[in-house]
């Protein structure tokens, strides 16, 4: 696979970076930019809505660990739209009108994170999606620092959310020890090839756990209301 070619899959992800950036320089270079930066947020979502559009209906590239099909583009799309109308609500919100346009990078950057999250065949990179997204997330939750509940709830939502991470990881770890990749399609050999080895039960239901709580799904969501 080519360079040029790589970089027609990543297309969208590559227009996500790219407009968080234009978004930060304008910011810096305009005292008064809320709107020009909103807009610039708005028009390269729907740029990379397009991009999602021109994408083969399947491919595989980042050496296996990505995938292109309907259904993930189906659902980046979907990222996408609810990023746009996010950046939407937030030209009217109050808690991002003095640094909106640091507020609307970190939700596009979040939005990358949510796209590799979604055509993601491999655990590890599931895992950088989703720090990704959490690192976004942790800084938004704490965007108002006039408010101090916004500081208590990016700041629980931060060590809720590292403990996850923690969790995660080390359960990643057995997964790999045992099955002796991170695909998930080795994996999934794997386990239907014979007896599962406990560490590998144990490692499995130690990823699940921490990502429930990073996506807080029920029983795990009992963090959710401190932070949100």
């Amino acid at each position: 696979m080519s360079y040029l070619d790589l970089l027609k899959l990543a297309a969208p992800e590559a227009v996500l970076v790219v407009t968080a950036l234009v978004v930060l320089t304008v910011g810096l270079a305009r005292a008064r930019s809320q709107a020009v930066c909103s807009a610039i947020a708005a028009v390269g979502l729907v740029a990379v809505a397009v991009a999602i559009l021109l994408l083969p209906e399947q491919a595989i590239f980042g050496g296996g660990m990505l995938v292109v099909s309907p259904l993930t583009s189906l659902f980046q799309l979907i990222c996408v739209a609810l990023a746009f109308f996010t950046v939407l609500l937030a030209q009217s919100g109050s808690s991002s009108r003095s640094h909106h346009a640091e507020y609307l990078a970190l939700i596009l950057l979040g939005t990358v994170g949510l796209l590799l999250l979604v055509a993601s065949e491999e655990l590890l990179m599931i895992f950088i999606a989703l720090e990704l997204t959490g690192l976004s997330l942790y800084l938004v939750t704490a965007f108002d620092k006039s408010d101090a509940r916004s500081a208590e709830a990016g700041l629980k939502y931060f060590l809720f959310g590292s403990t996850a991470s923690a969790f995660t990881l080390f359960g990643l770890s057995f997964v790999y020890g045992m099955a002796g990749s991170t695909a998930l399609g080795a994996i999934g050999e794997k386990l239907t090839n014979g007896a599962v080895e406990p560490l590998l039960a144990a490692g499995i239901v130690m990823t699940l756990v921490g990502l429930a709580f990073k996506v807080a799904a029920a029983p795990f969501h009992l963090w959710a209301p401190d932070a949100y």
